[in-house]
């Protein structure tokens, strides 16, 4: 079972000035490879569980107008400050699991770096992503896998049968080991007839 963390522990995990590790050149060139630059202006990035935005940042180098949220304000608030002066970058409080997603627009892209194993009702998220994904858009998940882990942090990644359902029902799935620990899965929405 993965790991259940409070808004509280995450809180408190960036006032203590954590983080978490850094974008590695390896993500970057997977994501370039598996869902590439923004083809063209106004494409739009949602990055969830962005902690204090060092891949929403990421991800306007690509081209995109991302919007970074999280649910600790904490993380919000350094991802604010640390990136001001970036064009076409904003950041939300919000919490993906537990608040509305009515009043967001569909997304070109739509990213979960190292939060998706903390994700509770992981069938209720993938529903919320495929409605907020416009048609051939990508949903792209960097995670853990929970049995390349240590045992002390286990539920912290995802199983293989959470793999499953995260790669169910999407018309492409590109899959790419990032490191003896780390997976990236990018899934395709179908086009629109």
């Amino acid at each position: 079972m993965s790991a259940v963390v409070t808004v509280g522990a995450w809180e408190a995990h960036y006032a203590a000035g954590r983080g978490f590790r850094p974008v590695m050149s390896n993500e970057q060139h997977t994501f370039e490879r598996h869902v590439g630059p923004a083809a063209a202006a106004g494409l739009t990035a949602l990055d969830i569980g962005c902690g204090t935005g060092e891949f929403a940042h990421y991800l306007t180098t690509c081209g995109y107008d991302v919007l970074g949220v999280d649910c600790a304000a904490t993380a919000i608030s350094r991802a604010t400050n640390r990136y001001s002066d970036t064009a076409n970058l904003s950041f939300r409080c919000w919490d993906a699991e537990n608040e509305q997603w009515d009043d967001l627009p569909q997304f070109s892209v739509i990213t979960t770096r190292l939060s998706y194993a903390f994700i509770k009702d992981k069938t209720e998220f993938l529903k919320r992503v495929r409605t907020h994904l416009a048609p051939g858009g990508h949903f792209h998940v960097m995670t853990p896998r929970r049995e390349k882990l240590p045992p002390e942090r286990r539920n912290t990644g995802i199983n293989e049968t959470e793999v499953t359902d995260l790669c169910a029902g999407w018309a492409h799935v590109k899959r790419h080991e990032l490191d003896a620990q780390h997976t990236s899965y990018t899934l395709t929405h179908q086009q629109e007839s």
